[in-house]
């Protein structure tokens, strides 16, 4: 579970991950000195002990915040767009910072980026897509902690499921007669204008329909309702497979943060995909 600290004027900004040993930064007052955030931002994360900070920085500030030993890892950016659009990392542990998959994750990225990008077919007999509201939180929850080993975030406990959905973030299911098969959720973010596509996943079984594929759709249609949002996803950089989807959806692959979160049972690099 993510604990929001407050330190003068940063008092929604900045959230000590605990379990997934991170110091994640979702912006700043427009004025800040990055120097003296960055030496903040470092002496909080020794102080909490952690060993990465994630910083969704202002483009024009990244090259000072690249002077105090921050690396950029990703970005939003789109034409005109100059909101926190550029994710950084500072790592505290060297550990932390280093990837020996780099090689086999970029294989990945050149492999799907080969096929091409069509609708899926037709859904198989019996099965149901449909929006989820808070009664389905007990099954969203089983559902990913079958499908995960571990994640970045607390989805075992059924009241954060429906904590999420008391929020604005959109859950949708694919259903095998009552039994739920699939989940892919979407989180709007109005003040900063991004929507995080998230939380996919599918029972073995059933994996080759492209449930989440079609799911996703059925999220980007209901987040388009709400406004013009710049979609993004952060997919696990070794899975083949949701790399392929947001390829096959039309996301541009925009960088690579690494060791971001514990999931699937290890801390892993996770690609960041964006429309």
């Amino acid at each position: 579970m993510l604990n929001t600290i407050s330190p003068v004027s940063f008092s929604n900004s900045i959230s000590v991950d605990e379990k997934n040993r991170r110091l994640v930064v979702n912006g700043y007052p427009q004025y800040t000195k990055p120097s003296l955030f960055s030496r903040h931002l470092i002496d909080l994360a020794i102080e909490q002990k952690l060993e990465k900070i994630w910083l969704w920085a202002m483009p024009v500030d990244v090259p000072e915040f690249l002077e105090c030993g921050f690396n950029t890892e990703g970005n939003l950016i789109r034409p005109n767009y100059q909101e926190f659009a550029v994710s950084l990392a500072y790592y505290v542990s060297d550990v932390r910072g280093h990837s020996d998959k780099l090689q086999s994750e970029d294989d990945i990225i050149h492999s799907v980026g080969k096929e091409s990008i069509n609708q899926p077919r037709d859904l198989p007999n019996g099965i149901e897509l449909k929006l989820l509201n808070q009664s389905f939180a007990q099954q969203i929850s089983q559902l990913l902690t079958q499908v995960f080993a571990s994640y970045p975030s607390p989805v075992e406990d059924p009241q954060y499921i429906r904590s999420l959905i008391q929020s604005g973030n959109i859950f949708a299911g694919a259903f095998s007669r009552d039994t739920l098969i699939s989940v892919a959720a979407a989180y709007p973010d109005p003040i900063l204008n991004r929507c995080e596509m998230t939380d996919c996943a599918t029972l073995e079984e059933y994996r080759g329909y492209s449930l989440c594929e079609r799911l996703l759709c059925r999220l980007e249609d209901e987040v388009k309702k709400q406004g013009s949002f710049n979609l993004y996803t952060l997919a696990r950089a070794q899975s083949y497979g949701m790399n392929r989807v947001f390829h096959k959806l039309g996301y541009r692959y925009q960088g690579r943060l690494i060791n971001n979160c514990d999931i699937a049972g290890s801390f892993e690099d996770m690609n960041l995909w964006v429309r």
